[in-house]
């Protein structure tokens, strides 16, 4: 995969920013998994399975990669921290096979693994099922 098979890039829809550069590491606001295409709503496992939860997971990094594409280029970065939310049951227990969408994508980019975490949560804004940010470190 290479940055034009990326997505569009989301826009900031509040009173933030996307990406954040400080010193030689970029911080991204958490993404959720709506593009033009595609849309991942509904809670885990309830609504969505734990494998649309994967491919949720994924899209989140693509445009995540998206969106540090559109100043960076991400062939000069290292992935250093994921944190991904699940929207999910109070009773589900598979939020590290969700977050493996994420982190499985990554590895399509990069050599090395992030640090990770995969949290459950009882709602997501837009009801989507997943969020994830992240922390990459700049090789300039």
């Amino acid at each position: 995969m290479n940055k034009k098979d990326l997505p569009l890039p989301p826009k900031a829809v509040g009173n933030y920013t996307t990406i954040k550069k400080i010193e030689n590491y970029i911080y991204t606001s958490g993404h959720v998994p709506i593009s033009e295409e595609k849309k991942f709503v509904g809670k885990i496992p309830d609504d969505i399975s734990t494998e649309e939860g994967y491919q949720a997971a994924s899209l989140c990094a693509e445009l995540t990669l998206a969106t540090i594409s559109q100043e960076y280029n991400i062939d000069k970065l290292t992935p250093i921290n994921v944190i991904g939310f699940v929207n999910s049951s109070t009773d589900y227990a598979d939020h590290p096979k969700v977050l493996n969408g994420f982190t499985d994508k990554l590895g399509e980019y990069f050599d090395t693994k992030a640090t990770r975490s995969a949290v459950g949560v009882s709602s997501l804004p837009m009801n989507v099922c997943v969020e994830v940010q992240t922390i990459f470190f700049l090789n300039e």
